[in-house]
């Protein structure tokens, strides 16, 4: 089994996220906010994290950052999703190991990018 954890503010997205999951090896955890989703990440490692941009306080680009500096997580794959133009954040490319999803998208796209970053890191 997979462990994702997703971080995500909305509670529509979170249950979507969990509808197009249901079914898959995964083993899902959620966390509704940044410091939530940081005070998850520093109990256990997860081998994959669905991050939202766009929260209220810490925002995604934020947990990205403080993600990338713990040891832990320095090359975990990470799958941002938000609903401004992907174009906006082709600067985190750069920081290796990170995909980006436009809302919205649906479950073949997810999987597709959950199966290309956690294949990436076999």
């Amino acid at each position: 089994m997979t462990d994702l954890l997703i971080i995500e503010d909305d509670l529509e997205m979170q249950e979507f996220y969990k509808d197009m999951l249901q079914g898959e090896q995964f083993t899902i955890s959620l966390a509704s906010n940044a410091d939530e989703g940081l005070k998850k990440t520093k109990e256990k490692k997860y081998d994959l994290v669905i991050l939202d941009i766009l929260m209220e306080g810490i925002t995604g680009d934020r947990v990205f950052a403080t993600l990338r500096k713990d040891s832990r997580y320095k090359e975990v794959p990470i799958i941002m999703a938000s609903a401004l133009d992907e174009k906006m954040y082709r600067c985190f490319q750069a920081l290796g190991n990170v995909s980006f999803l436009e809302k919205p998208f649906n479950k073949e796209r997810l999987l597709g990018e959950i199966t290309k970053r956690i294949g990436s890191q076999k």
